[in-house]
């Protein structure tokens, strides 16, 4: 067979779906296809050859113009404290990647670097500078392609994000409590997305497969919050492990930290927010963001789909039993080059907005909604309502 490798069925199954429900690939597109060469060795950014062949396979087989890019990120150190950079000093965007962005009518990124949400406030910048299309793919590997998670329906999924964030409304008021002795309130208070809406579309800026609806933007949020994970990709920032030795307690006033409790996570999490708070200010630097969580019901992975631990827990919290919030607030300091995303994970919590259920353990509360059923009704033979059983 030489260097052929044929794709399965699962994969090609996978391919359709983010090149046609979620990217939309168009005949003579000039598509840009993304990956980071530390992935290949155990890096941060997993991806394979083998799925950034057949994603450059799909879309030349639709009629587009396919580029693909490997790209070798800037060496540097992994936590980013004391010392925080500042826009100056911090690594950047490799040039080559800047003046591919510009030719190109979209983006496909298999670079976990190269996020909206978790690293450098010069990606979003350049995204809109360039005005480009930008889909960035998370099942970077051929075992990922594989994944019930990303044959899971791309539209079946959106409709479980639009259907949730319709159940979130300003002025409402929420809760969020887990057996683990967590329990937060507040009122939601506007969408602060680019387009106002909890319900807004995604616009030019996609995830594949989606996982997670708008964050609601809290007022006076009061209580504690226990926690023992955190995202990787800021675990790996602040210097903390992604599952910690012993829960964190915070307790929170009028949305803001007052009292890290704990061991030595709890310890580091509090001499980091000292740090924080001389870049951000006391207010921004100790402000608490963002209750939301995860939509994906295919989104459990396989140890043997995705070996990456670490890869594999930042996956898992787009299932619906993962809820987290942000600490911290970068938008207020220009000069703070990140996207901050200090993201305590919840499993297993119950989210209420006005007394309707958005979250009950590992379940969405949106579920047996009649349009999110009469969608699953579409796909008989793809994961989608009985998602959990192709897993």
């Amino acid at each position: 067979m030489g260097d052929f490798r044929p794709i399965p069925s699962a994969a090609a199954q996978a391919i359709d779906n983010l090149l046609d429900g979620c990217a939309a690939v168009q005949r003579d597109q000039h598509v840009v296809i993304l990956a980071a060469v530390d992935g290949l060795y155990g890096g941060v950014n997993v991806v394979d050859e083998t799925a950034i062949t057949w994603v450059q396979q799909g879309v030349q087989a639709r009629g587009a113009h396919a580029t693909v890019m490997w790209v070798d990120l800037p060496v540097r150190r992994t936590v980013i404290w004391p010392d925080i950079p500042t826009r100056e000093t911090v690594w950047r965007i490799p040039a080559p990647v800047k003046s591919v962005m510009r030719g190109a009518d979209l983006l496909i990124s298999h670079v976990l670097d190269f996020s909206t949400e978790e690293e450098l406030k010069e990606w979003p910048d350049l995204l809109a500078e360039t005005k480009v299309h930008f889909v960035r793919n998370m099942a970077t590997t051929a075992g990922l392609l594989s994944t019930a998670w990303a044959r899971t329906p791309h539209e079946y999924v959106s409709e479980l994000r639009l259907r949730t964030a319709d159940l979130i409304h300003a002025g409402a008021r929420w809760e969020l409590t887990n057996p683990n002795g967590t329990h937060l309130e507040g009122t939601v208070g506007p969408a602060t997305s680019n387009w106002g809406s909890y319900t807004a579309p995604r616009g030019r800026r996609g995830s594949f497969p989606e996982g997670i609806y708008p964050a609601i933007n809290p007022v006076g949020m009061q209580g504690e919050l226990v926690f023992d994970r955190m995202l990787p990709v800021w675990a790996r920032d602040i210097g903390v492990p992604p599952s910690f030795d012993r829960p964190v307690t915070v307790t929170i006033r009028d949305n803001h930290i007052v009292k890290f409790e704990g061991g030595t996570e709890a310890r580091t999490l509090e001499a980091f927010y000292v740090e924080l708070a001389k870049v951000l200010g006391e207010d921004h630097g100790y402000e608490m963001r963002a209750p939301h969580g995860g939509i994906h019901p295919a989104a459990r992975i396989r140890p043997v789909l995705c070996p990456d631990d670490e890869y594999r827990e930042f996956l898992h919290s787009f299932h619906p039993s993962s809820i987290h919030l942000h600490l911290g607030n970068h938008r207020y300091n220009d000069d703070f080059p990140y996207c901050l995303h200090a993201a305590p994970e919840l499993r297993g919590s119950t989210l209420k907005v006005d007394g309707k259920v958005l979250h009950d353990g590992d379940r969405l509360g949106v579920m047996d909604h009649p349009s999110v059923t009469a969608m699953a009704a579409r796909y008989p033979d793809r994961p989608a309502g009985d998602a959990e059983r192709w897993i």
